[in-house]
Protein backbone atom coordinates (compact mmCIF):
# COMPACT_ATOMS: atom_id res chain seq x y z
CA UNK A 1 0.00 0.00 0.00
CA UNK A 2 1.05 3.25 -0.66
CA UNK A 3 2.11 5.95 2.06
CA UNK A 4 0.76 8.94 3.06
CA UNK A 5 2.68 12.17 1.81
CA UNK A 6 2.43 15.04 3.94
CA UNK A 7 3.69 18.02 3.14
CA UNK A 8 4.25 20.28 6.26
CA UNK A 9 5.36 24.33 5.67
CA UNK A 10 6.83 25.89 9.04
CA UNK A 11 8.66 28.96 9.88
CA UNK A 12 11.75 27.62 11.64
CA UNK A 13 13.35 24.12 12.90
CA UNK A 14 12.36 24.81 17.08
CA UNK A 15 13.95 22.19 18.18
CA UNK A 16 10.80 21.66 20.50
CA UNK A 17 9.32 20.24 17.24
CA UNK A 18 11.45 17.67 16.04
CA UNK A 19 10.09 14.99 18.23
CA UNK A 20 6.64 15.29 17.11
CA UNK A 21 7.86 15.38 13.53
CA UNK A 22 10.29 12.35 14.07
CA UNK A 23 7.22 10.55 15.25
CA UNK A 24 4.83 10.89 12.29
CA UNK A 25 7.64 10.50 10.32
CA UNK A 26 8.07 7.30 11.71
CA UNK A 27 4.55 5.98 11.35
CA UNK A 28 4.62 3.46 8.48
CA UNK A 29 1.77 4.74 6.96
CA UNK A 30 3.51 8.09 6.73
CA UNK A 31 6.37 10.03 3.80
CA UNK A 32 6.58 13.04 5.68
CA UNK A 33 8.16 16.29 4.20
CA UNK A 34 9.10 19.08 5.89
CA UNK A 35 9.65 22.63 4.89
CA UNK A 36 11.20 25.33 7.04
CA UNK A 37 10.79 28.74 5.65
CA UNK A 38 14.30 29.96 7.48
CA UNK A 39 16.49 28.47 9.65
CA UNK A 40 16.13 30.85 12.72
CA UNK A 41 13.82 33.57 13.89
CA UNK A 42 15.32 36.57 15.06
CA UNK A 43 13.09 37.10 18.13
CA UNK A 44 14.36 33.41 19.39
CA UNK A 45 17.70 33.58 18.58
CA UNK A 46 19.39 31.03 20.96
CA UNK A 47 17.26 28.27 19.28
CA UNK A 48 19.66 25.60 18.56
CA UNK A 49 19.76 23.51 16.08
CA UNK A 50 20.03 19.69 16.13
CA UNK A 51 20.26 18.14 13.06
CA UNK A 52 21.69 15.04 13.77
CA UNK A 53 18.05 14.46 15.98
CA UNK A 54 16.17 15.12 12.67
CA UNK A 55 14.81 11.62 11.61
CA UNK A 56 12.75 12.97 8.94
CA UNK A 57 13.35 14.84 5.42
CA UNK A 58 13.31 18.18 5.61
CA UNK A 59 14.96 21.18 3.77
CA UNK A 60 15.01 25.52 4.40
CA UNK A 61 13.70 27.13 1.27
CA UNK A 62 15.77 29.47 -0.10
CA UNK A 63 14.47 33.21 0.09
CA UNK A 64 14.98 36.38 2.10
CA UNK A 65 13.76 37.91 5.26
CA UNK A 66 12.23 41.23 6.03
CA UNK A 67 11.69 42.77 9.58
CA UNK A 68 8.77 45.08 9.94
CA UNK A 69 7.11 47.17 12.73
CA UNK A 70 7.11 44.23 14.88
CA UNK A 71 6.60 41.64 11.91
CA UNK A 72 9.16 39.07 10.86
CA UNK A 73 8.11 37.87 7.29
CA UNK A 74 9.77 35.26 4.91
CA UNK A 75 9.44 35.93 1.26
CA UNK A 76 10.38 32.04 0.28
CA UNK A 77 11.14 31.10 -3.13
CA UNK A 78 10.87 27.76 -5.09
CA UNK A 79 7.46 26.67 -2.72
CA UNK A 80 4.81 25.64 -5.20
CA UNK A 81 7.64 24.23 -7.58
CA UNK A 82 8.58 21.96 -4.65
CA UNK A 83 5.42 20.71 -3.58
CA UNK A 84 4.15 20.27 -6.98
CA UNK A 85 7.47 17.73 -7.17
CA UNK A 86 6.69 16.09 -4.13
CA UNK A 87 2.90 15.57 -4.79
CA UNK A 88 1.97 15.65 -1.20
CA UNK A 89 -1.83 13.57 -0.17
CA UNK A 90 -2.16 16.65 2.53
CA UNK A 91 -0.40 19.75 2.76
CA UNK A 92 -0.11 21.10 6.73
CA UNK A 93 0.93 25.14 6.99
CA UNK A 94 1.88 27.02 10.34
CA UNK A 95 -0.77 29.84 9.71
CA UNK A 96 -1.73 32.51 7.19
CA UNK A 97 0.79 34.73 8.38
CA UNK A 98 3.64 33.94 5.54
CA UNK A 99 3.74 34.08 2.12
CA UNK A 100 5.28 30.49 1.76
CA UNK A 101 1.52 29.61 3.35
CA UNK A 102 -0.39 31.01 0.50
CA UNK A 103 1.66 29.56 -2.02
CA UNK A 104 1.33 26.00 -0.38
CA UNK A 105 -2.67 26.62 -0.98
CA UNK A 106 -1.81 27.45 -4.43
CA UNK A 107 0.03 24.09 -4.78
CA UNK A 108 -2.81 22.15 -2.91
CA UNK A 109 -5.17 23.35 -5.64
CA UNK A 110 -3.54 22.48 -8.47
CA UNK A 111 -3.16 19.01 -7.17
CA UNK A 112 -6.21 19.09 -5.44
CA UNK A 113 -5.14 17.68 -2.18
CA UNK A 114 -6.27 19.19 1.15
CA UNK A 115 -4.83 21.90 2.95
CA UNK A 116 -4.74 22.39 6.63
CA UNK A 117 -3.77 25.05 9.22
CA UNK A 118 -2.05 24.16 12.31
CA UNK A 119 -3.44 26.85 14.41
CA UNK A 120 -2.12 27.89 18.07
CA UNK A 121 -3.84 31.40 17.68
CA UNK A 122 -6.68 31.51 21.41
CA UNK A 123 -9.25 33.90 22.00
CA UNK A 124 -7.67 35.58 24.90
CA UNK A 125 -4.48 35.70 22.77
CA UNK A 126 -4.84 36.53 19.29
CA UNK A 127 -2.02 38.54 18.35
CA UNK A 128 -3.62 40.94 16.04
CA UNK A 129 -1.37 42.10 12.75
CA UNK A 130 -3.91 44.53 11.34
CA UNK A 131 -6.77 44.83 8.77
CA UNK A 132 -4.57 42.93 6.42
CA UNK A 133 -3.65 40.13 8.36
CA UNK A 134 -7.26 39.36 9.63
CA UNK A 135 -8.57 39.55 6.64
CA UNK A 136 -6.05 36.97 5.17
CA UNK A 137 -7.17 34.81 8.27
CA UNK A 138 -10.81 34.79 7.57
CA UNK A 139 -9.44 34.33 3.98
CA UNK A 140 -7.15 31.07 4.89
CA UNK A 141 -9.71 29.57 7.32
CA UNK A 142 -12.42 29.46 4.33
CA UNK A 143 -10.11 27.86 1.96
CA UNK A 144 -9.00 25.07 4.76
CA UNK A 145 -10.15 21.60 4.45
CA UNK A 146 -9.26 21.03 8.18
CA UNK A 147 -7.35 22.24 11.03
CA UNK A 148 -4.68 20.74 13.78
CA UNK A 149 -4.67 22.80 17.40
CA UNK A 150 -2.79 21.59 20.42
CA UNK A 151 -5.48 21.77 22.68
CA UNK A 152 -8.54 22.84 23.89
CA UNK A 153 -8.31 26.72 23.61
CA UNK A 154 -7.24 26.95 20.08
CA UNK A 155 -10.28 24.48 19.52
CA UNK A 156 -12.43 26.84 21.03
CA UNK A 157 -11.43 29.63 19.04
CA UNK A 158 -11.96 28.26 15.95
CA UNK A 159 -15.08 26.96 16.60
CA UNK A 160 -16.44 30.58 17.52
CA UNK A 161 -15.08 31.52 14.23
CA UNK A 162 -17.50 29.34 12.89
CA UNK A 163 -15.20 26.58 12.40
CA UNK A 164 -17.07 23.21 12.35
CA UNK A 165 -15.42 20.87 15.29
CA UNK A 166 -15.68 18.03 12.89
CA UNK A 167 -13.25 19.82 11.22
CA UNK A 168 -10.63 20.38 14.01
CA UNK A 169 -8.14 17.69 14.79
CA UNK A 170 -6.72 18.60 18.58
CA UNK A 171 -2.63 17.05 18.41
CA UNK A 172 -1.08 17.82 21.70
CA UNK A 173 1.79 19.66 21.78
CA UNK A 174 4.70 17.86 23.51
CA UNK A 175 8.37 17.96 24.35
CA UNK A 176 10.87 15.91 24.43
CA UNK A 177 9.66 13.41 27.37
CA UNK A 178 13.79 11.43 27.59
CA UNK A 179 15.44 15.36 28.80
CA UNK A 180 12.41 17.19 30.24
CA UNK A 181 11.08 13.84 32.17
CA UNK A 182 14.17 11.44 32.47
CA UNK A 183 17.01 13.54 32.49
CA UNK A 184 15.14 16.25 34.88
CA UNK A 185 14.31 13.05 36.99
CA UNK A 186 17.86 11.83 36.83
CA UNK A 187 19.68 15.02 37.75
CA UNK A 188 17.49 14.93 41.25
CA UNK A 189 18.45 11.40 41.64
CA UNK A 190 21.63 11.89 41.77
CA UNK A 191 21.31 14.54 44.18
CA UNK A 192 18.99 17.31 44.35
CA UNK A 193 20.86 19.23 47.32
CA UNK A 194 24.37 19.07 45.51
CA UNK A 195 22.97 20.45 42.70
CA UNK A 196 21.40 22.90 44.22
CA UNK A 197 24.25 23.92 46.31
CA UNK A 198 26.39 23.99 42.67
CA UNK A 199 24.07 26.33 41.40
CA UNK A 200 24.17 28.75 43.87
CA UNK A 201 20.71 28.08 45.37
CA UNK A 202 20.64 29.37 49.41
CA UNK A 203 19.45 26.10 51.57
CA UNK A 204 15.51 26.65 52.83
CA UNK A 205 15.38 28.56 49.72
CA UNK A 206 11.86 27.82 47.72
CA UNK A 207 13.18 28.15 43.75
CA UNK A 208 10.50 29.83 41.54
CA UNK A 209 11.61 28.96 37.91
CA UNK A 210 10.54 31.38 34.91
CA UNK A 211 11.81 30.13 31.35
CA UNK A 212 11.33 32.57 28.53
CA UNK A 213 12.29 35.46 26.10
CA UNK A 214 12.65 39.08 28.34
CA UNK A 215 10.19 40.85 26.17
CA UNK A 216 7.04 43.12 26.90
CA UNK A 217 4.22 40.18 26.26
CA UNK A 218 6.03 38.00 28.33
CA UNK A 219 4.91 39.78 31.34
CA UNK A 220 8.59 39.78 33.75
CA UNK A 221 7.71 42.66 35.37
CA UNK A 222 4.69 42.18 36.77
CA UNK A 223 6.64 38.95 37.75
CA UNK A 224 9.26 40.95 39.68
CA UNK A 225 6.44 42.93 41.29
CA UNK A 226 5.32 39.88 42.80
CA UNK A 227 8.69 38.67 43.69
CA UNK A 228 9.10 42.22 45.72
CA UNK A 229 5.65 41.23 47.67
CA UNK A 230 6.59 38.36 48.57
CA UNK A 231 10.20 39.73 50.11
CA UNK A 232 8.94 42.06 51.90
CA UNK A 233 6.28 39.51 53.14
CA UNK A 234 9.47 37.53 54.11
CA UNK A 235 8.44 34.61 51.75
CA UNK A 236 11.63 32.06 51.21
CA UNK A 237 10.60 32.31 47.38
CA UNK A 238 13.52 33.00 45.57
CA UNK A 239 13.22 33.88 41.90
CA UNK A 240 15.33 32.19 38.68
CA UNK A 241 14.84 34.04 35.40
CA UNK A 242 16.10 32.05 32.58
CA UNK A 243 15.79 33.92 29.43
CA UNK A 244 17.29 37.09 27.41
CA UNK A 245 15.45 39.64 25.53
CA UNK A 246 15.26 43.30 24.42
CA UNK A 247 14.29 44.29 28.64
CA UNK A 248 17.41 42.24 29.76
CA UNK A 249 18.83 45.37 30.93
CA UNK A 250 16.10 47.55 32.47
CA UNK A 251 14.43 44.09 34.10
CA UNK A 252 17.90 43.53 36.03
CA UNK A 253 17.94 46.83 36.89
CA UNK A 254 14.08 46.77 38.54
CA UNK A 255 14.93 42.96 40.39
CA UNK A 256 15.40 42.94 44.10
CA UNK A 257 17.56 40.52 45.78
CA UNK A 258 15.30 37.56 45.84
CA UNK A 259 15.62 37.60 41.87
CA UNK A 260 18.51 35.65 39.51
CA UNK A 261 19.01 36.16 35.72
CA UNK A 262 20.94 33.23 34.35
CA UNK A 263 20.84 34.70 30.46
CA UNK A 264 19.38 32.30 27.62
CA UNK A 265 20.40 28.74 28.49
CA UNK A 266 19.57 26.12 25.17
CA UNK A 267 17.59 23.31 26.07
CA UNK A 268 20.03 20.63 27.84
CA UNK A 269 21.34 23.61 30.11
CA UNK A 270 17.71 24.17 31.15
CA UNK A 271 17.62 20.48 32.44
CA UNK A 272 19.69 21.48 36.03
CA UNK A 273 17.41 24.32 36.80
CA UNK A 274 14.60 22.18 36.44
CA UNK A 275 15.55 19.28 38.52
CA UNK A 276 16.49 22.54 41.01
CA UNK A 277 13.12 24.49 40.69
CA UNK A 278 10.28 23.67 43.27
CA UNK A 279 7.62 25.78 41.12
CA UNK A 280 7.62 26.92 37.67
CA UNK A 281 5.87 30.47 36.31
CA UNK A 282 5.09 31.92 33.29
CA UNK A 283 3.42 34.94 33.72
CA UNK A 284 2.67 36.17 30.04
CA UNK A 285 0.44 38.91 28.86
CA UNK A 286 0.47 36.87 25.52
CA UNK A 287 1.60 33.40 25.05
CA UNK A 288 -0.34 31.36 21.70
CA UNK A 289 0.24 28.06 23.49
CA UNK A 290 3.64 28.01 26.24
CA UNK A 291 6.02 25.23 25.10
CA UNK A 292 7.56 25.81 28.77
CA UNK A 293 4.46 24.70 30.79
CA UNK A 294 5.36 21.43 28.42
CA UNK A 295 8.48 21.12 29.67
CA UNK A 296 7.37 22.15 33.28
CA UNK A 297 4.95 19.38 33.62
CA UNK A 298 6.96 17.02 32.60
CA UNK A 299 9.45 18.09 34.88
CA UNK A 300 6.65 17.65 37.82
CA UNK A 301 6.97 20.87 38.32
CA UNK A 302 3.38 22.93 40.26
CA UNK A 303 3.03 25.71 37.57
CA UNK A 304 1.61 29.01 38.14
CA UNK A 305 0.57 30.83 34.62
CA UNK A 306 -1.75 33.46 33.28
CA UNK A 307 -5.22 32.85 31.22
CA UNK A 308 -3.19 34.01 28.59
CA UNK A 309 -1.70 31.18 27.63
CA UNK A 310 -3.06 28.04 25.85
CA UNK A 311 -1.44 25.62 27.52
CA UNK A 312 -2.73 26.70 30.76
CA UNK A 313 -6.08 25.25 30.24
CA UNK A 314 -4.67 21.92 29.22
CA UNK A 315 -1.63 21.77 31.74
CA UNK A 316 -2.31 23.52 34.83
CA UNK A 317 -5.77 22.10 36.50
CA UNK A 318 -6.74 25.09 38.97
CA UNK A 319 -5.88 24.48 42.62
CA UNK A 320 -4.65 20.20 42.25
CA UNK A 321 -1.52 21.38 39.75
CA UNK A 322 -1.00 24.76 40.04
CA UNK A 323 -3.25 27.61 39.06
CA UNK A 324 -4.51 30.07 36.41
CA UNK A 325 -4.41 33.54 37.11
CA UNK A 326 -5.34 36.69 35.73
CA UNK A 327 -2.94 39.01 33.39
CA UNK A 328 -1.31 41.41 34.69
CA UNK A 329 -2.58 41.07 38.09
CA UNK A 330 0.72 40.76 40.79
CA UNK A 331 -1.33 40.73 43.44
CA UNK A 332 -3.23 37.14 42.26
CA UNK A 333 0.59 36.35 41.06
CA UNK A 334 2.10 36.59 44.43
CA UNK A 335 -0.07 34.85 46.47
CA UNK A 336 -0.40 32.24 44.19
CA UNK A 337 3.32 31.93 44.89
CA UNK A 338 3.24 32.38 48.21
CA UNK A 339 0.95 29.63 49.16
CA UNK A 340 2.93 27.32 47.19
CA UNK A 341 6.36 28.52 48.83
CA UNK A 342 4.69 27.60 52.16
CA UNK A 343 3.29 24.26 51.43
CA UNK A 344 5.69 21.65 50.82
CA UNK A 345 3.34 18.81 50.46
CA UNK A 346 1.10 20.62 47.92
CA UNK A 347 3.58 21.45 45.81
CA UNK A 348 4.50 17.42 45.92
CA UNK A 349 0.82 16.49 45.26
CA UNK A 350 0.26 19.17 42.82
CA UNK A 351 4.08 18.37 41.13
CA UNK A 352 2.80 14.60 40.69
CA UNK A 353 -0.55 16.13 39.31
CA UNK A 354 1.25 18.14 36.60
CA UNK A 355 3.29 15.02 35.50
CA UNK A 356 -0.20 12.80 35.12
CA UNK A 357 -1.40 16.08 32.69
CA UNK A 358 1.61 15.82 30.89
CA UNK A 359 1.75 12.33 30.28
CA UNK A 360 -0.88 12.36 27.17
CA UNK A 361 0.97 15.09 25.39
CA UNK A 362 3.90 12.98 24.02
CA UNK A 363 4.99 12.90 19.96
CA UNK A 364 3.59 9.85 19.51
CA UNK A 365 -0.37 11.24 20.41
CA UNK A 366 0.64 14.25 18.24
CA UNK A 367 1.88 12.23 15.04
CA UNK A 368 -1.74 9.55 15.64
CA UNK A 369 -3.57 13.00 15.36
CA UNK A 370 -2.39 14.34 12.16
CA UNK A 371 -2.42 10.58 10.94
CA UNK A 372 -5.87 9.96 11.54
CA UNK A 373 -6.89 13.63 10.10
CA UNK A 374 -5.18 12.92 6.58
CA UNK A 375 -7.08 9.79 6.49
CA UNK A 376 -10.12 11.43 7.24
CA UNK A 377 -9.74 14.28 4.85
CA UNK A 378 -8.75 11.75 1.93
CA UNK A 379 -11.62 9.22 2.68
CA UNK A 380 -13.97 12.63 2.15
Amino acid sequence: MRRLRIALLTEIPAPFRTPLFNALAALPEIELRVLFLAARDPKRPHYRLYPEEMRFSWQVLPGREVSRGGRWIVFSRGTVRRLLRFRPDMVVVGGWNQPAFWAALVAARLLRRPLVAWVESTARDERSGGGALERAKWAMIARCAGFLVPGRAARDYLVALGVSPTRIAIAPNAVDLSIFGDAVAAAKAAGRGELRARLGIAEGSCVVLSVGRLDPEKGIDVLLDAAASLHAAGSTAALVIVGGGSLEGELRAAAGANVRFTGALDRDALVPWYAAADVFVLPSRSEQWGMVLNEAAAAGLPIVATEAAGAAWDLVDNGASGFRIPVGNAASLAQALAGLAADSGFRERAGDRSRALSSGHTAEAWAAAVADLASKLLAR
